[in-house]
C-alpha cells in the first residue's frame, strides 16, 4: 500500500540533502569572488585614478616642437645641362646612279663650296640608255609630225568634200530649176494640144456646115434647073413671058454659082480640118516630148540629190577621219611627252654621275676611292644623329661647321623659361675656363614622354673652327623660372596610411596638410601641391600630435 502524499505541499516538504549542499557551494563562490575582487580590482582602480591625474597634469603642459619656414621658389634661377655639338647642316652624300668611281677630287678635311664637283661616276649603262631614249624621242617626234601632216591632209579633204557638196547642191538646184522649166513647157505643150484639138473641132464643124450648104445649094440648083426647064416649056407656049424665063435662068445660074461657092467652102473646110489635124498631131508630139523632158529632168534631180547625199557622206567620213587623226595626234604627242619625260629622267640620272656639294662645308668622311663599285642608294643613314657625326656609309660626309648646333634636353620645370632667341653659354672640356656664346635657335613643340624633357637647339657661331661636331659640351641657361614649386626639408614629411602629409603650425595649433611631391634633391624635396611657400611647418613631427592640438615652439 502506497503512502498518502496529498498533504505534503512544497512549503511543508522537507529539504533534500543535495539541495542544501548546492546552496552552500554557491554562497562560498560568491564570497570568494568578492574577496578576490576587493584585493584585485581595487589596486587597479587606484592606479587608474593616479594615471588620470598624471594625464591631467601632462595635458596642462604644451608639447615642445621645432619649426621651419617654407621659403617661396626663387624668382631667378639658372640651369646647366649636358649637350651635344653638331654641325648646323650635315649630310650623307649618296649616289643616285650605279657605276664605278671614275675620279675623286676631295678627301676628308677638304673645304668645299656649294655646287663644287666632288667626284665623277662612270655609268656606261646609263649613257647607252640615254642614247636609246634620245632615239626614241626623235622617233616619237617623227610620229607626231606624220600624224599632224595626216591631220592637215584630212582637214584639206574635209574642205574639198565640203566644196564638192556645195557644187552638188548647186547642180541639184539647177536640176530642180530645169525640171520646173520643163514642167512649164510640158504644160504649154499640153495647152497647145488642147488649142489644136479645139481648132480641129471647129474646122470639123465648119466642114460639116459647108457640106450642108453644098447639099442645099445642089438642091436649089436642081429645083432651079427644073423650074427653068418648065418655064422654058411654058415660054414656048407663051404661057410665061421671056422676062420670067430670064429670071428663072438667072436663078438657075445663081444656084449653080452658089453650089460652086459651097464646094469651095467645103474644100476650104476640109483643108482647115486637115491642117488642124496636123496641128493636133504636132502639138501631141510636142507634149510627149515635153513629158519626156520632164521625166528626164526628174531623173536628173534624183541623180543630183543622190550626188548631194554622197557628198554629205563624204564630208562626214572626212570629218570622222579628221577626228581620228586628231586623236592620233594626241596619242602621238602623249607618246612624245612620255619619251621626253623618260629622256629627262635618264638625263637626270646621267647628271647624277657628277657628285657635287649641296652646300658649303668641310668633308667629314670619304668612304670610296677610284675604281670602287658604287650602287644607287635609296636614302641616307641619318647623318643628323648626334651620336653619328661622321657617317660610315655613302660616298662622302659633308658638314657645315662655321655655325654649330648644340642640343640639350630641358627638364619640365624649366620649359616655360627657355624661348627662341634667349642667350646660352656653352663650355667644352678642351677649353677650360672659356665659354662660347650662342642663342636658342629651336624649341621642340612637345616633351619626351619617357624623360619629361624638352629638346632645345642652340645656334653657336664657330668662325675659327675651334669647335668640332661631336664634342661633348655643357650649356647654361639663365632666366626666371616661372611658377617654380617650393622646396621643404625632407624631415617635415609624414608618410602613413593617410598619404603624404606635413604638419603646419597655425595659431600655435597643429594642422595637417596633404601634399604632392616633385623632384627629390636629398635634403630637400619639391612640393607640387598642398603648400605655396611662406608656411611654417613642424620639423620631425611626433606621431602623437593631433589635429588642432596646441603646441609650444622651441627656441632656435
Amino acid at each position: 500500500m502506497e503512502p498518502d502524499l496529498s498533504n505534503n505541499t512544497p512549503e511543508t516538504q522537507p529539504e533534500q540533502p543535495e539541495v542544501r549542499k548546492s546552496r552552500r557551494g554557491l554562497y562560498i563562490t560568491i564570497a570568494a569572488i568578492a574577496v578576490l575582487g576587493y584585493f584585485g580590482i581595487a589596486p587597479r582602480l587606484r592606479q587608474g585614478k593616479m594615471l588620470g591625474q598624471e594625464v591631467e597634469v601632462k595635458a596642462r603642459e604644451l608639447p615642445l616642437v621645432s619649426v621651419v619656414n617654407v621659403e617661396p621658389a626663387s624668382a631667378a634661377a639658372s640651369i646647366t645641362l649636358p649637350s651635344n655639338i653638331q654641325a648646323i647642316e650635315s649630310t650623307n652624300i649618296q649616289s643616285q646612279t650605279s657605276g664605278y668611281m671614275k675620279e675623286r677630287f676631295v678627301d676628308i678635311g677638304s673645304k668645299v663650296t656649294k655646287g663644287q664637283l666632288l667626284a665623277i661616276i662612270a655609268s656606261p649603262e646609263v649613257d647607252q640608255q640615254l642614247n636609246a631614249t634620245t632615239a626614241q624621242v626623235a622617233q616619237a617626234q617623227s610620229g607626231v609630225g606624220k600624224a599632224e601632216a595626216d591631220s592637215a591632209n584630212l582637214k584639206a579633204a574635209i574642205s574639198a568634200a565640203k566644196s564638192e557638196q556645195v557644187g552638188k547642191e548647186a547642180a541639184l538646184a539647177q536640176s530642180r530649176a530645169n525640171l520646173a522649166h520643163l514642167r512649164a513647157k510640158a504644160i504649154e505643150a499640153h495647152s497647145a494640144v488642147n488649142v489644136a484639138q479645139s481648132m480641129e473641132s471647129a474646122s470639123s464643124h465648119k466642114l460639116a456646115g459647108a457640106e450642108a450648104d453644098l447639099v442645099r445649094a445642089q438642091a436649089r440648083v436642081t429645083i432651079a434647073q427644073k423650074t427653068l426647064t418648065r418655064w422654058q416649056q411654058l415660054a414656048k407656049g407663051d404661057a410665061v413671058s421671056g422676062q420670067d424665063v430670064d429670071e428663072k435662068t438667072a436663078d438657075y445660074q445663081e444656084s449653080e454659082a452658089q453650089v460652086d461657092a459651097s464646094r469651095a467652102a467645103v474644100s476650104s473646110a476640109q483643108s482647115d480640118v486637115t491642117t488642124a489635124a496636123g496641128s493636133v498631131s504636132s502639138a501631141k508630139a510636142s507634149a510627149q516630148a515635153a513629158d519626156a523632158d520632164v521625166q528626164a529632168g526628174q531623173e536628173s534631180v534624183k541623180a543630183a540629190q543622190s550626188a548631194v547625199e554622197a557628198s554629205k557622206a563624204n564630208v562626214q567620213a572626212a570629218g570622222a577621219s579628221f577626228q581620228a587623226s586628231i586623236s592620233n595626234v594626241g596619242a602621238s604627242q602623249a607618246s612624245l611627252n612620255s619619251q621626253r619625260s623618260n629622256l629627262g629622267r635618264v638625263a637626270a640620272q646621267q647628271s647624277f654621275e657628277r657628285i657635287v656639294a649641296p652646300f658649303s662645308g668641310v668633308i667629314t668622311a670619304r668612304n670610296v676611292d677610284v675604281g670602287d663599285l658604287v650602287s644607287a642608294s635609296a636614302g641616307g643613314t641619318g647623318a643628323s644623329d648626334p651620336m653619328n657625326t661622321v657617317t660610315k656609309t655613302g660616298l662622302f660626309g659633308l658638314a657645315r661647321t662655321d655655325v654649330l648646333r648644340v642640343q640639350a634636353n630641358i627638364p619640365e620645370d624649366f620649359t616655360s623659361t627657355v624661348h627662341v632667341g634667349d642667350p646660352a653659354d656653352v663650355t667644352v672640356s678642351e677649353y677650360p675656363g672659356k665659354s662660347f656664346s650662342g642663342k636658342v635657335l629651336n624649341v621642340s613643340g612637345a616633351l619626351d614622354a619617357a624623360s619629361r624633357t624638352l629638346l632645345v637647339e642652340i645656334e653657336l657661331p664657330n668662325p675659327t673652327g675651334a669647335l668640332k661636331p661631336g664634342m661633348y659640351s655643357t650649356v647654361r641657361f639663365m632666366g626666371a623660372r616661372r611658377n617654380g614649386p617650393p622646396q621643404i626639408p625632407a624631415t617635415t614629411l609624414i608618410f602613413d596610411a593617410r598619404g603624404t602629409r606635413v604638419a603646419e603650425l597655425l595659431n600655435n595649433s597643429v594642422h595637417y596638410v596633404t601634399v604632392s611631391l616633385g623632384r627629390d634633391f636629398g635634403d630637400k624635396i619639391e612640393v607640387l601641391q598642398g603648400i605655396r611657400g611662406g608656411e611654417t611647418l613642424i620639423n620631425n613631427p611626433d606621431d602623437s600630435l593631433q589635429e588642432g592640438q596646441k603646441v609650444e615652439v622651441a627656441k632656435q
